[in-house]
């Protein structure tokens, strides 16, 4: 009994599991006893991890060395007399060879300027995410009714790979009752003498299998507990419990906190509903070893929910923009980012691509209604987008089998919607024209020109520039007007490009244009025409080369 094993080796930031057995039988594991680990790395870091109770006498320490080099580990517990729990052990960690990102740069923080987020090493994370809010409930590891797949789950987690996706939303959906999204679960399940305890079995059964997935895949996982309205099911000290228990279970592999979908809420006592969930969050960063960023993914009123924006927890701030109707502008993530100052901002949740349009009409969300969406956060100044697709986002098995009415569509047909090999041409755009430099460019600097009316949101392009000027995006929706002025250049040359984000067809201009005292007037109906959303790229040119 005790420690298995004095020496262990894993990669850097890859995780190694230490068990942790004993003969004493408690009446509740769960409560009667914690067990910790206190890790001291080769840097003098040293990191206190929780070990979660895996049933028959056993708890296990997961652990991510965040630096190359030997770890020791103390082994201690709340329980004095257990010997089983005493003892110590090392780790050697050993530099990671794969090719992931997550595990090349390592886990996520906040940047600097707090504009977006970043890897341990300083190397900017683009945020592009699909959207699984049933896999728990739903979703399938060892099945299929494809014959093009094997595994519904590993279908989707690998197509979204492919298409370099960077992040996998979904929500644990504890608690879940009659209603949407899914089978009814209990991921903690209430016991008469002893609470609220792990339901172990579907931990190690279902939950298990599709976070180690995921995170050998190099994805973040963004992850909730509940849905928001769910927390009079067990009330907070339930979710209290639950955060404890998937902070050991799962903090050492790269996931973000995203404590409740749809927060407040839109029905019952808002304002209590947003102070229980609040006492979660704090008890998920009281063991949050690791610091995995948290957040909340709010509601889609309008204007935007304004909550947890002053809390220690709170690290990032997740627009919910809608489903489709609501005339969606930059003023309207200006609000947002205003309402969040200090916190880097993305969407989370707009336009599933191939449902209906649920506020003020019904018709299907298109791939460019989707498209303009996502290159409006990121020109308003955020830090990337969230995707979902009809028959993935809640699963629905075959056609005609489960959803919740927006759209009938199997999920590998959803799977295969455009909008997501659009996505992968948004993620290699920005990227390559160094996304995390711009800002968005106040009216001074860059103007949208028109002769007979003043641009509307409609009408608008979304400028995003470098502190130099060096580097200019514009956006044009559909709708857009096409000719701008821009002030305050630098360079004494500029090239300007355009692209198409459906295709990634590239025109430049034969061109190259020189401003006049730092201004400059363009019309872009000379490349691509008049018909389609667009990108514009304005950069200077070195004179040197």
């Amino acid at each position: 009994m005790g420690i298995t094993a004095n020496t262990y080796q894993t990669e850097q930031w890859r995780t190694t599991d230490i068990a942790i057995t004993t003969s004493k039988v408690y009446a509740s594991p769960f409560e009667d006893v914690d067990v910790t680990g206190t890790f001291t790395g080769p840097d003098g870091r040293k990191l206190r991890l929780l070990a979660f109770w895996d049933g028959d006498g056993k708890w296990i320490l997961r652990f991510a060395p965040t630096a190359v080099g030997a770890w020791s580990c103390t082994v201690s517990s709340t329980d004095d007399e257990n010997t089983d729990f005493t003892g110590t052990f090392t780790v050697d960690c050993i530099p990671y060879t794969g090719t992931l990102a997550m595990y090349r740069h390592g886990f996520l923080r906040v940047s600097e300027d707090k504009d977006y987020l970043e890897h341990a090493d300083g190397t900017p994370f683009f945020w592009l995410g699909d959207t699984h809010w049933t896999f728990v409930t739903e979703e399938r590891f060892d099945e299929s009714n494809c014959s093009a797949y094997k595994s519904q789950f590993k279908a989707c987690v690998d197509k979204r790979v492919q298409q370099k996706f960077t992040v996998y939303q979904c929500n644990f959906r504890d608690g879940k009752q009659d209603g949407y999204f899914g089978r009814n679960l209990n991921l903690m399940q209430e016991t008469p003498d002893h609470g609220f305890v792990p339901n172990i079995k579907e931990f190690q059964e279902n939950v298990d299998p599709k976070m180690k997935y995921l995170a050998d895949q190099g994805l973040l996982i963004a992850v909730g507990y509940a849905w928001g309205y769910d927390m009079p099911v067990g009330g907070v000290e339930r979710y209290k419990s639950m955060a404890k228990y998937t902070a050991a279970r799962y903090g050492a592999y790269p996931v973000a906190w995203t404590l409740a979908g749809e927060l407040p809420g839109y029905m019952g006592d808002l304002e209590e509903n947003t102070r229980l969930w609040n006492d979660v969050a704090k008890e998920c960063r009281r063991w949050n070893a690791y610091g995995n960023l948290q957040s909340a993914h709010l509601a889609c009123d309008r204007p935007f929910p304004k909550i947890y924006e002053n809390e220690d927890w709170f690290d990032f701030a997740m627009s919910q923009a809608g489903h489709g109707d609501f005339d969606m502008a930059q003023s309207m993530y200006a609000e947002f980012k205003e309402m969040y100052a200090g916190h880097p901002v993305l969407e989370s949740e707009g336009n599933y691509e191939g449902a209906a349009s649920n506020e003020y009409s019904s018709r299907p969300i298109t791939a460019a209604m989707m498209r303009r969406l996502a290159y409006l956060i990121m020109q308003s100044g955020g830090c990337g987008y969230t995707y979902g697709s009809l028959g993935v986002w809640e699963l629905q098995w075959e056609k005609g089998v489960g959803g919740i009415g927006w759209g009938d569509l199997a999920w590998w047909d959803g799977l295969n919607l455009p909008g997501a090999d659009q996505l992968t041409i948004f993620r290699d755009f920005y990227e390559s024209v160094g996304w995390n430099r711009l800002k968005p460019l106040p009216k001074e600097k860059a103007e949208t020109k028109s002769f007979f009316m003043e641009a509307t949101n409609r009408s608008q392009i979304y400028f995003t520039g470098d502190a130099a000027m060096r580097t200019i995006v514009g956006y044009m929706s559909e709708t857009s007007m096409r000719s701008f002025v821009l002030r305050g250049l630098t360079a004494a040359e500029y090239r300007i490009w355009e692209m198409d984000p459906a295709t990634e067809e590239k025109i430049e201009a034969e061109n190259k244009l020189r401003p006049v005292d730092g201004v400059l007037e363009y019309s872009s109906e000379e490349l691509f025409g008049n018909k389609k959303d667009r990108l514009v790229v304005i950069e200077a040119v070195d004179r040197a080369h």
